[in-house]
């Protein structure tokens, strides 16, 4: 429910409208490391939307949801895309491509249509020169092809490489940079929710939300240390084993 704050600091064009849903669907483990990596990478962006949601009193709601247990079961995978006004898929790389198991997951939807509904994708990938862009790619190219309107934050695909670093972080590690693309992306998806096909409302609210998707103009941070205020307690949470954060999943009705 609205409490009079509410009313004071919410558009209302907005408050005429019912909670609108952003699902993220974690749709592949990530099979070389059985880390989780992309079940990790999307519990960090729905922390930042569930935090940007309430810090901007936005009529939305996060949820997201682990398919890997239901791959095998289509009917049950469907049930995972109606009623949402944006959904986020996150798979994994294997070799040069999509995971196996993320194909599986799209397999079991392909004859559901997403029309209408704002669409993108995060990848995960243990170095930037393994397939991600081919994946991320055919994630999007995918979504299109059920009806969706896909979306990047700006002209960032959205792919966390967890290995082959030389900045001394861990294997299997996010970084706050990531953590900032995440919150980058997060804020894409409130636009879109909100005001798919109304240029003039979605510029409005990119500019409430303190960002632009040409982020790479005055909005790219200057230092590690200046996310870090923002960004370092989710990044730690997400950094933890993957088993610590099954609680934030939703579970199908």
């Amino acid at each position: 429910m609205f409490s009079r704050r509410h009313l004071f600091l919410t558009p209302f064009s907005l408050l005429a409208q019912q909670p609108r849903e952003i699902r993220l669907i974690s749709a592949a483990p990530s099979p070389y490391t059985q880390r989780r990596d992309s079940f990790r990478a999307g519990a960090g962006i729905l922390l930042c939307l569930r935090r940007l949601i309430k810090e901007h009193n936005l009529p939305l709601i996060a949820t997201y949801y682990d398919s890997a247990p239901i791959l095998v079961q289509p009917a049950e995978v469907k049930k995972l895309l109606p009623g949402a006004a944006a959904l986020l898929i996150g798979t994994s790389v294997w070799a040069q491509g999509p995971s196996s198991i993320s194909r599986t997951f799209f397999e079991a939807i392909n004859t559901e249509s997403i029309a209408g509904v704002a669409a993108s994708t995060w990848v995960t990938s243990g170095g930037a020169h393994t397939g991600t862009a081919t994946a991320h790619d055919s994630n999007l190219s995918t979504l299109r092809g059920m009806g969706a309107a896909t979306f990047t934050f700006g002209q960032k695909q959205i792919i966390f490489t967890t290995d082959e670093r030389l900045d001394g972080s861990k294997p299997g590690e996010f970084t706050l940079l990531d953590l900032w693309f995440m919150d980058g992306l997060a804020k894409a998806a409130i636009v879109n929710a909100l005001h798919l096909g109304n240029p003039q409302a979605a510029g409005e609210l990119w500019k409430k939300l303190d960002l632009s998707p040409i982020y790479y103009r005055g909005f790219f941070p200057k230092s590690a240390e200046a996310l870090a205020p923002r960004f370092e307690e989710i990044r730690k949470q997400i950094n933890a084993p993957a088993k610590t954060l099954d609680g934030l999943t939703s579970k199908l009705p």
